[in-house]
């Protein structure tokens, strides 16, 4: 099994629902067989723990099971209504962060390992009688009692969460901060602008077909790369992060340093090892997929913009989110992920949407949905505008932004005075992507 497609199950268990609890689990478990035979030592307090009969506890461990099952289930019930509403609400793509979120799956952890852990004593409880004696583990009915009250902590703190949870100001911003982390494991220097883009296979190029389909979720570019030099090779992957690949499609391109064909283009031995170094799964992921994010926010903004919920307040929010991420994006070279060899030569390279694909992504789909509303074509101009402070300075990543603004200048607004107050918003973007200064607007 190679190191990446671990990776890429780890990532898997990580965000799945069942993996904290099942482990919880365990150790409720195994503590209450440690604590149930476990003898009342010399240091524990007399009077401070469970001093009734076996009957008495009992009675406590099963009421206290079948409570904390019964809540559990309460928590079932409202994590898929949460699941039902985020994604009529919001958007489908938000499932798998919502199934991924810790706190919840703390919260079924926790309540499940109590339900384990009492269920667990209730086997060490003995009465007297054909030879047994009497026996109440007073140590681990204590602890029952204490992981009782920290279940209902756990309610409680659900309730409150899942609340939150349903919020949509709270859930986009807590997709643009999962996006600026990813963010942030790419930083570069503003220097290495432009973008940097895969090269072109030539006509002498072979291809490397996908053994199996899903969408590309981690990538080992320096394996690639290595893989390359031991071939004779240099390689281009066809899909992107976040990219869906089919069986049987191009997976990748191969060409010799030289003019002649690669020997290896069609050995079994490359076709394997390429694979081992990328792993493909069922859905895309936020693993260093920046598109992800935007794609979220967009698709937020274009679910609010539909004739069935028309709440243009909850797109222009997203609009704001999304001008904070593409301001950041901004100052940061983007585009393919290469490996050079010491001449120059790019060795190994995976494509990634450049600034200006980020731009388009954000801006396209909103745009078409919300051209008849004034207020979300004022957020995109708005939009456009912080992001022209920090391109003005960049000829392909200022001309995308005078390109957007052209498009939101060709949609028509029916109200006069929102019209008016759209042509001075773009003027002024205009203004600040000519100068790099934003002006100051008298009015609107």
């Amino acid at each position: 099994m190679s190191l990446v497609r671990l990776r890429g199950w780890l990532v898997d268990l990580r965000d799945s629902l069942w993996l904290l609890p099942a482990v919880s689990i365990v150790l409720a478990v195994l503590l209450a067989i440690f604590l149930g035979e476990l003898d009342q030592p010399a240091w524990w307090p007399v009077g401070w723990g469970f001093g009734g009969t076996p009957e008495g506890a009992r009675a406590v461990l099963s009421e206290l099971a079948g409570a904390t099952i019964t809540v559990v289930g309460l928590v079932f019930s409202l994590t898929v209504i949460a699941l039902q509403m985020a994604a009529a609400q919001f958007t489908p793509r938000l499932l798998r962060t919502f199934l991924a979120d810790r706190r919840t799956q703390i919260v079924l952890a926790g309540m499940l390992a109590s339900a384990a852990y009492n269920v667990a004593v209730l086997r060490v409880v003995r009465s007297s009688g054909d030879g047994v004696d009497t026996y109440v583990p007073e140590i681990a009915v204590t602890v029952a009692l204490l992981l009782a009250a920290v279940a209902l902590g756990l309610l409680v703190f659900f309730l409150h969460h899942v609340t939150r949870q349903l919020r949509v100001d709270l859930v986009m911003a807590g997709i643009a901060e999962q996006t600026r982390h990813q963010l942030r494991q790419l930083d570069a220097p503003r220097d290495q602008l432009p973008d940097r883009r895969p090269p072109v296979p030539g006509a002498a190029a072979s291809t490397v077909s996908a053994r199996r389909g899903g969408y590309l979720q981690t990538v080992d570019v320096d394996g690639l790369a290595d893989i390359a030099r031991d071939a004779g090779v240099r390689l281009r992957l066809r899909p992107g992060l976040g990219d869906s690949v089919s069986t049987g499609t191009t997976l990748a391109w191969v060409w010799p340093d030289g003019a002649d064909a690669p020997e290896g283009a069609e050995d079994v031995d490359l076709d394997r090892r390429i694979h081992a170094a990328i792993h493909l799964g069922p859905d895309r992921t936020e693993s260093r997929d920046l598109t992800f994010g935007l794609q979220q926010l967009t698709d937020i903004a274009v679910k609010a913009l539909s004739p069935g919920i028309n709440d243009p307040t909850t797109a222009r929010q997203s609009v704001e989110q999304l001008a904070g991420l593409l301001v950041d994006l901004a100052d940061r070279p983007l585009g393919a992920d290469l490996v050079e060899d010491d001449d120059g030569q790019v060795r190994a390279a995976v494509p990634r949407p450049t600034f200006v694909e980020h731009l388009q992504l954000s801006i396209t789909p909103i745009r078409r949905y919300g051209r008849d509303e004034p207020d979300v074509l004022l957020a995109l101009t708005d939009l456009l505008t912080d992001v022209a402070e920090h391109v003005a300075d960049h000829a392909d990543r200022s001309g995308a932004v005078a390109h957007e603004l052209d498009l939101l200048a060709a949609c028509e607004v029916d109200d006069p005075d929102e019209a008016a107050r759209l042509e001075r918003r773009i003027a002024a973007a205009r203004a600040t992507l000519e100068h790099g200064t934003r002006p100051a607007l008298t009015s609107g």
